[in-house]
């Protein structure tokens, strides 16, 4: 019974998502384009800081339109509007130690990717990250810090196989395995990002230049569904969400 109240209201969200999505913010590839203008602005310190006025904020006291999620480390020095040049209801920002993605930073995706219809969504990480760092190092860490870097570790495995620095390659390492994350995350953010409502994007921010290295796209696709053609969409996520539900039944 749980699991059927819950196919039914993934479905009709994700259903939802879809009207009047297209015309009310721009293409991802629009979004990322801009982002990445404005960390230009940022590298060359010619900052254009938009949407800051007071009418802005007067704005967005009604509502809110966020045209990308970024999901980036809590780091002071990383914050995203100022990096990427936004302004104010411009980035729907998740920050967390590290960039990882646990079920709270999943849920705050799926929030602005479902009911605000926010098209892109950037992992980024960043040079020199303490948390990175951190899940490297031997010894035992203290308080709650554990959990934290027990999602960050296999990351550092795989950058230890590797030739070259190994905190730079684990926070590379670590931001594709997020993004791989995003794509197999279900039931709804896998169904998103395989229908095209939602890209994802991984990249890397330089605490030394300033500039953000944009990660190649589609390095992985774990979604375990398909559309089938010429069936209409809602049909196809609850075929999606039915498939979920009987593979989680420990059926093969």
């Amino acid at each position: 019974m749980r699991s059927a109240i819950l196919r039914t209201l993934v479905t009709a969200a994700l259903c939802s998502a879809a009207v009047g999505a297209q015309d009310a913010l721009p293409s991802a590839d629009a979004v990322l384009r801009e982002l990445k203008s404005g960390n230009d602005h940022h590298a060359t310190k010619r900052y254009q800081h938009p949407h800051q006025t007071a009418a802005r904020q007067r704005e967005l006291a009604a509502t809110q339109h966020p045209h990308a999620i970024v999901l980036s480390c809590a780091d002071s020095r990383v914050a995203p509007e100022i990096i990427l040049d936004q302004g104010l209801g411009d980035l729907f920002d998740v920050r967390v130690a590290g960039n990882v993605a646990s079920d709270t930073e999943l849920a705050s995706i799926e929030y602005a990717a479902v009911h605000l219809h926010t098209p892109l969504l950037v992992v980024m990480g960043h040079q020199k990250c303490g948390a990175v760092t951190a899940a490297a190092e031997s010894g035992e860490a203290e308080g709650h810090l554990p959990s934290l870097l027990a999602l960050i570790r296999p990351a550092v495995e795989r950058a230890r196989a590797q030739p070259g620095d190994l905190i730079d390659n684990a926070v590379r390492i670590n931001v594709e395995n997020v993004v791989r994350q995003v794509h197999g995350s279900t039931p709804v953010l896998a169904a998103l990002v395989d229908r095209g409502a939602l890209t994802v994007v991984g990249a890397v921010y330089s605490l030394d230049t300033g500039k953000v290295a944009w990660l190649p796209g589609n390095q992985t696709n774990t979604v375990a569904w398909r559309e089938a053609p010429g069936q209409p969409q809602c049909a196809r996520n609850e075929i999606s969400l039915r498939l979920i539900e009987h593979r989680q039944l420990g059926n093969p």
